[in-house]
């Protein structure tokens, strides 16, 4: 018995654990940095950035020397010449080479190291462009939380207008049931609620669909067991609003967008000095070591053979002798002819380009223009991004007048429906007037929520424009 609710008490703490880590609320700040950890646009321009990345390793490497080496076995029959004594043979050959070479350009009018700052601002641009991903990414985000939470206080204010509705029809059926007013009222009533439900349950499809966003944003697989985190958000007010336009773009110019923009220029500067050095003249320094075998190579050697008479001196009579000498043919090893046959090369040549087909003029005329290209994306991007700002600006400013006139006018409406209720209570008002100053409070209050949500969605704008993340 003991052991069962030993075994009960454990599976309820793991169960129950899993189940709460299940329903655990997100932040806005988890969200963002679960999508920029999981979103595959990410991923594809963070794999462009590694591969400019190498492109800029390849470059500097390029200024080093080189280093190949070759081997190669060759089997010639039949009439042929000996690759290392070239005399003709009848016999079959096999031959063996090897060599190892070298190479660098000592000067090539700065191509090599202007190439190297090329690669390297381009890389630069990949890296800004991963970042501007990130910040499209988290924007998103941001919309699509926000959108949930303005779904949800629309969804609560007209819970809060059908709880209003509701009890007015309990209490309106009563007085038709006791005769004191017509069964028409109560019919207006019941209509005014049930156009209320069907408020209520659009809100709650919006948030179903705010949430579905936001989920595949997030690449998540489902959206069972995720809500997000309501935090609460202060009023909008003029300290919220920030500093002018002019301002404000100049803290901008450090965004991604600009900055990839600015590498690209400095890319493309560095890309015209490459086809400019077209014209000059390549210095270069080559040496090769090299040595092989040919198995019709022989060694030879002489040795002494035989003394024989070749004639007599006639003044004396005595003979005359001669020392013969004999040729021994011999195998020729292969360590022997490894270092007989060592050959070792430097050349010090120079390439001066003369006429090219006008190809070094055509790079030039194209990397101008692209140059040119590279300066006007830039101040595009800059009148986008300033114009952007502008446009946030004025959205605040006007989100925060709306704003408050929706106050007042939720304020107005609540007292003018409060005063309605009253006289509707005592009958010197009929439904009609009754359900029309109820929609009035309800729009002026929906109007109040979506102000203050556009006002908070442009502020944190101009904060991301300036750095700094976005905050509820």
């Amino acid at each position: 018995m003991r052991l069962l609710k030993i075994t009960i008490i454990f599976f309820f703490i793991v169960f129950g654990g899993l189940q709460l880590n299940a329903q655990e609320k997100w932040t806005l700040t988890k969200c963002i940095d679960y999508a920029l950890e999981h979103n595959i646009q990410v991923k594809q321009t963070a794999l462009r950035a590694e591969s400019g990345k190498a492109n800029l390793q390849q470059s500097r490497a390029a200024i080093y020397p080189n280093l190949n080496a070759s081997a190669s076995d060759a089997f010639q029959y039949g009439r042929s010449v000996d690759p290392y004594t070239n005399i003709f043979t009848d016999q079959n050959i096999q031959s063996l080479s090897t060599s190892v070479n070298s190479s660098v350009t000592l000067f090539n009018g700065l191509q090599q190291y202007n190439t190297i700052h090329q690669n390297n601002y381009t890389y630069l641009s990949y890296l800004q462009e991963v970042d501007e991903v990130k910040n499209s990414i988290s924007m998103q985000v941001a919309t699509a939380y926000l959108q949930i939470l303005f779904d949800k206080e629309l969804l609560e204010v007209s819970k809060q207008q059908m709880a209003i509705t509701q009890t007015q029809v309990n209490r309106t059926q009563i007085l038709v049931e006791a005769g004191s007013l017509a069964k028409g009222n109560l019919l207006e009533i019941q209509a005014q609620l049930a156009n209320e439900e069907l408020s209520s349950i659009n809100a709650e499809n919006g948030i179903k669909t705010s949430y579905l966003n936001l989920t595949q944003l997030l690449e998540l697989d489902s959206v069972s067991n995720f809500e997000i985190d309501i935090p609460e958000i202060d009023e909008p007010s003029e300290e919220l609003i920030l500093e002018p336009v002019g301002d404000i773009f100049n803290k901008s110019t450090n965004l991604p967008r600009i900055q990839k923009e600015e590498f690209k220029l400095q890319s493309s500067e560095n890309a015209l000095k490459v086809a400019k050095g077209g014209y000059s003249p390549r210095l270069f320094l080559q040496a090769s070591y090299g040595t092989g075998y040919s198995s019709a190579r022989s060694k030879y050697s002489v040795e002494p053979g035989d003394v024989r008479e070749i004639g007599w001196v006639g003044s004396t009579s005595d003979a005359v002798y001669t020392q013969g000498f004999n040729t021994i043919t011999n195998d020729y090893p292969y360590g022997d002819q490894f270092i007989d046959n060592r050959s070792l090369s430097f050349v010090v040549g120079i390439n001066i380009p003369i006429f090219n087909n006008l190809q070094v003029k055509t790079r030039i005329t194209n990397s101008k223009l692209n140059l040119e290209n590279s300066k006007y994306q830039l101040d595009l991007a800059k009148n986008n991004l300033f114009k952007e700002i502008q446009q946030a600006r004025n959205s605040s400013v006007a989100a925060l007048a709306k704003f408050k006139a929706s106050k007042k006018a939720v304020d107005a409406q609540q007292e003018s429906f409060s005063y309605t209720k009253q006289k509707f209570d005592l009958g010197l008002v009929n439904s009609v007037d009754y359900n029309t100053a109820k929609n009035q409070l309800t729009k002026s209050e929906s109007d109040m929520v979506q102000a203050k949500f556009d006002f908070i969605f442009r502020v944190n704008i101009l904060n991301f424009y300036q750095g700094i993340p976005f905050q509820l």
